[in-house]
């Protein structure tokens, strides 16, 4: 295999099992710590809404910064200090007896960028890494998350039943950092330029491909010129709204289940089968992506999203569990492709790291005020079902937004580097 196409693809594969290894630091295995936690720490689920809260919101102030780093000096040491330090927060949730320390560590945990939804650490560089299989390597390399939660779900649920939720923060420490330093300070590299090569791993010796790849790169925007055009902040407002869906969702989703009277085992299996669901279309939807409209699959997303809530609300039997799990995880998938994507291929990967940096505070702070909302409701009532219908709502309305979302017009040529708003 030729050294410029298999170092994209070593690339890829380091931020795959930076994103399995992701999935074992509180994101989607979390919600498996929240009765546990609350009951023994005495904490309300509004407040513990309030841990995604803090971690996202530090995760939009630091996102700026990080996304300039990833620009200028890569991923390698940007991942190997995230890990090392989001590992560090998690040995000290061992410790933690006051709510105060609880909000701390996962502010921490947040700033640092690696354990904050959003994917920003690894998914800008596969994204400057590749041009015309782009949604394939994205859609590889975010497998990595589905898989990671296929793993850790039930290994999760596994070692509170034995070791407690203390012991579990620890073992789930160790892991992370393991899988996750020595592959990022060995393996990873800002972009191919760096290395003499082009992206896709297009030998220089060949300038007819190279052209190719050019043709899509035409127009690189500045984050200036991005924030110039109405499609920037119609994505802006889609993808605020899905935040605050998903944060909604994100940790409360689990216990409503377990309160719906199922076994606990069982809603981990349940949502290790999510997890699954978002790994098959992770790759299923990289592979769309590259083409068709990436405005298609982000509607597709969507309208999985109302089905699988819909069938929340009328669940009835183990059918019902896995069915809404799968449909959820199979949008979630989708929509993690999307995220990565679509800034690229709207606005190119020159300054794509800058760019995703102004937008994830505007995505972080949606999704970290759904949590905790969504906790005070079920506190006020007692029931999660008035959420999942505002969810709903949401997930219609990003729908409307998105489907009408194109890619901005070309900029203007020779010097003149004002955008013509779309």
């Amino acid at each position: 295999m030729d050294r410029p196409f298999f170092y994209g693809w070593v690339i890829v594969g380091t931020l795959f099992m930076v994103n399995f290894a992701t999935m074992a630091t509180g994101t989607l295995n979390f919600g498996l710590f929240v009765l546990p936690m609350s009951d023994d720490l005495g904490m309300s689920r509004g407040f513990i809404g309030w841990s995604q809260t803090t971690r996202m919101l530090a995760g939009g102030v630091s996102g700026f910064i990080l996304g300039r780093l990833l620009d200028r000096h890569g991923p390698r040491v940007l991942i190997a200090v995230a890990s090392l330090t989001t590992g560090a927060c998690m040995v000290g949730l061992v410790y933690i007896q006051d709510a105060w320390q609880f909000l701390l560590l996962f502010s921490v945990m947040g700033l640092i960028g690696l354990s904050a939804p959003g994917g920003l650490l690894t998914s800008v560089p596969v994204a400057k890494w590749f041009v015309r299989q782009r949604g394939k390597a994205l859609a590889m390399a975010t497998m990595g998350l589905g898989v990671g939660g296929i793993a850790f779900m039930p290994v999760t649920q596994v070692l509170i039943d034995e070791v407690g939720w203390r012991g579990t923060w620890l073992v789930l420490a160790i892991v992370s950092v393991t899988l996750t330093v020595p592959l990022a300070v060995l393996l990873l590299r800002r972009q191919p330029e760096d290395m003499g090569l082009n992206p896709d791993g297009a030998p220089t010796e060949l300038p007819q491909l190279s052209q190719r790849l050019a043709s899509r790169e035409d127009h690189q925007w500045t984050a200036s010129q991005a924030l110039h055009t109405r499609t920037f902040w119609r994505l802006i407002l889609f993808f605020g709204l899905l935040g605050f869906a998903a944060g909604g969702g994100s940790i409360h989703r689990l216990p409503y289940w377990v309160e719906q009277g199922f076994d606990p085992k069982l809603v981990s299996y349940a949502f290790s089968a999510d997890a699954a669901g978002a790994a098959l279309m992770a790759l299923t939807a990289g592979f769309l992506v590259d083409r068709f409209p990436v405005r298609f699959v982000a509607l597709a997303s969507c309208l999985g999203f109302i089905t699988a809530i819909g069938l929340m609300l009328i669940a009835s039997n183990a059918f019902y569990l896995f069915a809404s799990t799968i449909l959820f995880g199979l949008s979630v998938g989708a929509n993690m492709i999307v995220t990565s994507f679509v800034w690229a291929d709207y606005y190119g990967r020159t300054f794509l790291g800058t760019i995703r940096g102004i937008v994830l505070p505007a995505t972080l702070v949606t999704a970290g005020a759904g949590a905790p909302i969504a906790g005070y409701i079920y506190d006020a009532g007692g029931s999660y079902k008035p959420v999942w219908w505002i969810l709903i709502m949401l997930y219609a309305l990003a729908a409307l937004v998105i489907i009408n979302t194109k890619a901005p017009q070309p900029l203007k040529p020779q010097g003149d580097i004002t955008p013509n708003p779309d």
